[in-house]
């Protein structure tokens, strides 16, 4: 019995080893792009939040300003499951319902809205990333694609990290997210 509890032990700290040099090189190279990439936010706006479209969007209560007459924000950086994956959709709106009618202060590289007429941008409640802030609870992952763009990559990362090394929400072991939003819409009948 104590021999494969030993075993088991060396099994889980090879494992670590493993992810802690994985984690190494993708911070190496997350720090290179971020040092080249040159981004930063020089303007912020506050608004107000009417409530959670989904795990990663935002309805505000009024437009940000009449030159930018946006009502719907995009949280950068994060992917949320649809909410018709259950548990896990209605979880990831769930995360954010505590913003409703709270102020909060939008930065973005780029005021310009998507095709859908949404402003990508990272939400601040205080001191609080908003977005790191539904990583770390295990509400929402990371958008591996845009790691290297970002311009707070590094608490996006740590922030999930944290959530997969905890087993939090979608990273519960006993119940993980197992298909990206994307391969549901692609498996699930249009309605």
């Amino acid at each position: 019995m104590l021999g494969m509890i030993q075993h088991i032990c060396r099994q889980i700290w090879h494992r670590l080893l493993h992810l802690r040099w994985a984690m190494v090189g993708t911070i190496g190279l997350l720090m290179l792009g971020l040092m080249s990439s040159g981004h930063g936010a020089d303007v912020t706006l506050t608004a107000t939040v009417d409530y959670a479209k989904s795990g990663n969007t935002l309805e505000l209560l009024t437009e940000l300003s009449p030159e930018l007459p946006i009502t719907t924000v995009r949280l950068t950086g994060i992917q949320a499951p649809d909410l018709d994956q259950e548990p896990w959709g209605e979880a990831a709106r769930d995360c954010l319902t505590d913003l409703r009618d709270q102020v909060i202060r939008l930065e973005t590289d780029d005021w310009t809205p998507d095709v859908y007429n949404r402003l990508w941008a990272y939400g601040w409640q205080g001191r609080e990333l908003i977005n790191a802030a539904t990583l770390e609870q295990g509400c929402v992952y990371l958008d591996a694609a845009e790691l290297p763009h970002l311009q707070h990559g590094l608490d996006l990362l740590y922030a999930q990290e944290s959530a997969r090394l905890l087993g939090r929400g979608i990273w519960n072991p006993g119940n993980p997210l197992r298909e990206t939003p994307e391969a549901f819409r692609q498996r699930s009948p249009a309605p």
